[in-house]
């Protein structure tokens, strides 16, 4: 019975498989006169081609292209069976007893692994002199973080905390916190990341030698204590935050990684142990599946960076953690975070990540709401218990397209990687400025493509919310909770004596158990400063607009307001009024329409009659021949005091006629949508700081 349905299904499918120039000549004669590359071939910020088809033959090009799950070079995972990821989250709490609350929730609903989240008064050693900032917990002494880490199972749950450039104050902490509460074998990581604090701060709290050197004791103590947690974080987040590509992403991740491995080498740490020690976490952005390949590329990058040290097959690790990008949430329409998150998530644990956090929805503008966190956590339970995406291993694999584009990716990051190791390593690039230089290039990139709306951001850059109301999910109110222990731990630092500077684990935790305030615990002197790289969340510009349109309207009791004057009927003028009112309302215009008109006195009359000070002519090409110069011309003899566009983009002969008559602008498909609309904001008095 199988044999006859095989044999039926296979006289079913047996049809003959077009070649490239056969489907490339079918498709043409679909595209009007253009070519299949100058229609179909889409150009990434990786400055990787996408091609619309993938064959089988692109695949067998490929060098790995039969390798197994666990097999070098582990594009494919580490591991040789599926396990499912750690759902991780972050504490944002910020008293060390709200954040112990937090963490128990937080474990009783679905979250198996805890990061925490400092406030800036701890990443920045600030002590109380200092307001702190909303979100992050706050740290002062060892009693805090006993307080902090008190009645959660450390021996079962992953905790991961940043020690910051230099690690020994807070490792310090952290290992006084384990003997106080009790604690032999912790899981998780304990990790400094001194590049990448570097880069985002601009300097650092200790030279880089004495960076490492304190980096390196903390290794050792956990190597010589037999304690199974990781002290060195690579993260690519402060590259992809300010804007970098996944091939900036990865090369400088990949670089980081590399000297850290031969820093803690130099310091007496065997190869093996200095790349055990690591701990990766990469962001995950929206685009599904260049994201997707990043994780997968990371693991080959890393694999061939661990082969060229000499490392043995069996003993190449890669922990690899992903995070959904900050740089693409937004404030405006936020629900819509959601979705960003769900889909990057979704690219990092299929692309093999072993730790997956999801961002709460709210993040990006205040302390995530309960609710938020909720959904955050609903998230990675629904794309493991539902959608099963935990089940098989390296889902992705075999597919002709993901496994090009991890190979270009690689590729490219490869070659970008080399460049670094030629230039002397990261350290000398980041003292150069080149890789900041080619971060801010990329990051211009993206600006222009999200201010042409060629790059688009839901309910901020297009697509507007015009009936947003402020979001109801507001975090619990700390304010009287954080004013006491500001207060008690005022009084603490007063009597505290000055700083100590200290050089091993044992001092610092002879420090701390003694009653040391983290702000305490220095170096003698401070590293050298570098061009810092600034955290971009893309929608930042678009937010300002409708930020400075609310502020005006609450000024003048009135908002800004602009009226389409649209020409002929509704079939006419439709498409051009709808992109007008999309456009406008991007920076919090509100916007009125006339019916269609048909004559120049007509359209007159309605502009010069209404109150809104900019006026919009909508219809198609033969109207404007017509009707625009003496609309146009009449207005402006009329109403000098109103600013008037035109909808759509007419030829130079044509614009000039226009604009000598009082045209001001026109808005069309392709211009600059943020600057038209600062301009507009600015001539009506509402001036962007």
């Amino acid at each position: 019975m199988e044999e006859m349905q095989h044999t039926i299904l296979k006289s079913i499918c047996n049809f003959s498989t077009p070649s490239d120039k056969e489907w490339q000549d079918r498709a043409e004669k679909s595209l009007k006169g253009k070519t299949v590359e100058e229609a179909l071939y889409t150009k990434t910020d990786e400055d990787i081609m996408l091609k619309p088809l993938y064959r089988k033959k692109d695949r067998d090009r490929l060098l790995h292209k039969n390798t197994m799950p666990g097999q070098f070079p582990h594009i494919r995972g580490m591991r040789t069976a599926p396990q499912r990821w750690n759902v991780t989250q972050s504490i944002w709490e910020r008293t060390p007893k709200r954040a112990n609350e937090e963490i128990k929730e937080g474990l009783q609903k679905g979250q198996h692994a805890i990061r925490i989240r400092w406030n800036d008064t701890v990443t920045k050693r600030k002590g109380m002199n200092h307001q702190p900032s909303a979100s992050g917990v706050l740290v002062t002494d060892v009693a805090d973080m006993v307080t902090l880490l008190q009645g959660i199972d450390l021996e079962t749950t992953p905790l991961h905390l940043e020690t910051g450039a230099d690690p020994l104050p807070l490792f310090a902490m952290w290992t006084s916190a384990l003997d106080i509460i009790g604690v032999s074998s912790p899981r998780g990581s304990v990790a400094a990341d001194p590049l990448g604090n570097w880069l985002v701060a601009g300097h650092l709290p200790a030279p880089v030698d004495t960076c490492f050197d304190h980096a390196a004791q903390a290794a050792s103590w956990c190597r010589d204590n037999h304690i199974p947690v990781q002290t060195m974080l690579v993260s690519s987040e402060p590259y992809h935050n300010g804007g970098a590509s996944a091939v900036e992403e990865l090369a400088y991740s990949m670089a980081c990684a590399t000297t850290y491995v031969r820093e803690l080498h130099k310091r007496g740490i065997t190869i093996e142990d200095s790349a055990a020690s690591l701990l990766f976490r990469f962001s995950a952005g929206s685009n599904f599946f260049m994201e997707l390949a990043k994780f997968r590329a990371a693991r080959a990058l890393w694999s061939n960076i661990l082969q060229a040290f000499g490392m043995e097959e069996e003993k190449r690790v890669m922990t690899l953690h992903g995070i959904t990008s900050s740089r693409t949430k937004t404030a405006l329409d936020p629900y819509v975070n959601i979705l960003r998150a769900a889909t990057e998530a979704f690219a990092a644990a299929a692309g093999g990540a072993d730790d997956v956090e999801v961002t709460p929805f709210d993040a990006a503008f205040q302390r995530p709401s309960t609710f938020a966190k909720r959904i955050a956590r609903n998230t990675q339970t629904i794309l493991q218990e539902e959608a099963f995406i935990g089940s098989t291993i390296d889902p992705a694999g075999g597919s002709y397209y993901v496994e090009q584009l991890t190979h270009e990716l690689a590729e490219k990051a490869w070659e970008l990687f080399q460049d670094i190791e030629a230039d002397g390593g990261m350290i000398q690039s980041l003292l150069s400025g080149k890789p900041q230089e080619l971060i801010k290039n990329k990051r211009q990139l993206k600006e222009k493509q999200i201010d042409k709306q060629k790059r688009v951001l839901v309910g901020a850059n297009k697509y507007p919310n015009v009936d947003e109301k402020p979001i109801s999910a507001f975090p619990e109110t700390d304010e009287q909770e954080v004013l006491a222990y500001i207060t008690a731990k005022t009084d603490k630092q007063q009597n505290a004596k000055s700083g100590c500077h200290v050089q091993t684990v044992e001092e610092a935790e002879k420090a701390v158990q003694g009653g040391a305030l983290l702000h305490q615990l220095t170096s003698s002197q401070s590293g050298p400063s570098i061009t810092p790289v600034t955290a971009l969340r893309e929608s930042e510009k678009f937010e300002k607009l409708r930020q400075q349109a609310q502020a005006y309207q609450e000024q003048h009791e009135k908002p800004l307001s602009a009226l389409l004057v649209t020409l002929g009927s509704l079939a006419e003028h439709k498409a051009r009024a709808d992109f007008s009112a999309a456009f406008l309302q991007t920076g919090g215009f509100h916007v009125q329409q006339t019916g269609g008109v048909k004559s120049v006195e007509e359209a007159v009359h309605k502009a010069v009659s209404s109150t809104e000070s900019i006026v919009v002519l909508c219809g198609q090409d033969a109207a404007y021949d017509k009707l625009a110069a003496g609309i146009v011309e009449k207005i402006k003899a009329k109403a000098p005091e109103k600013t008037i566009l035109l909808a759509g983009k007419t030829g130079k002969e044509q614009e000039a006629v226009l604009t000598e008559k009082g045209l001001a602008g026109m808005i069309y498909r392709g211009a600059n949508v943020y600057e038209t609309l600062s301009w507009l904001q600015r001539a009506k008095g509402a001036v962007i700081q």
